[in-house]
C-alpha cells in the first residue's frame, strides 16, 4: 500500500518533529532562562497544533492515540497554568508528562501496521 500524507498529516509531522527536538533540547538546558521561556512557548504552540491535527488522522475511527492527544492537551494547559502561578515543580511534572506522551505516541505511530511505519519502511 502506498502511503500518501493528507494536509493534516503534513501539518502533524511538520509540528511534531520540531516539537520532539525542542522538547529534548529543553530537558537538557538550564530552566528559567530567556532561552527556556522563548522555546517553551514555541514548544507549546507546536504541541497544541500537533495534538489538534491528530484528530484528522484516523483510519477506522479514533484510537488510543487520540485519547493521548486529549490528555496531552490537558497536560500542556496545566503546565502553562502552573508556570504562570510560579509553581515550577508542578509545571515541570506536567510538561515532562506531555513530552513523554508525545514520545510514546511517536513510538506507537512507528509500530508495524501503522500508517507512519508503512510510509517510512513500506508494507
Amino acid at each position: 500500500m502506498t502511503a500518501i500524507l493528507s494536509t493534516a498529516g503534513i501539518i502533524h509531522l511538520a509540528t511534531v518533529v520540531p516539537a520532539l527536538g525542542i522538547g529534548a533540547a529543553m530537558l537538557l538546558q538550564p530552566k528559567g532562562t530567556a532561552w527556556h521561556k522563548r522555546w517553551g512557548r514555541a514548544w507549546v504552540l507546536l504541541m497544541v497544533v500537533a495534538d489538534l491535527s491528530s484528530f484528522w488522522l484516523r483510519r477506522d475511527g479514533y484510537s488510543w492515540i487520540h485519547v493521548l492527544a486529549i490528555v496531552n492537551l490537558a497536560s500542556i494547559a496545566a503546565g502553562v497554568a502552573f508556570i504562570r502561578a510560579r509553581r515550577r515543580v508542578a509545571h515541570a511534572a506536567f510538561v515532562i508528562g506531555a513530552y513523554s506522551g508525545a514520545v510514546a505516541a511517536g513510538i506507537g505511530a512507528l509500530a508495524p501496521g501503522r500508517f507512519l511505519h508503512q510510509a517510512l519502511f513500506g508494507g
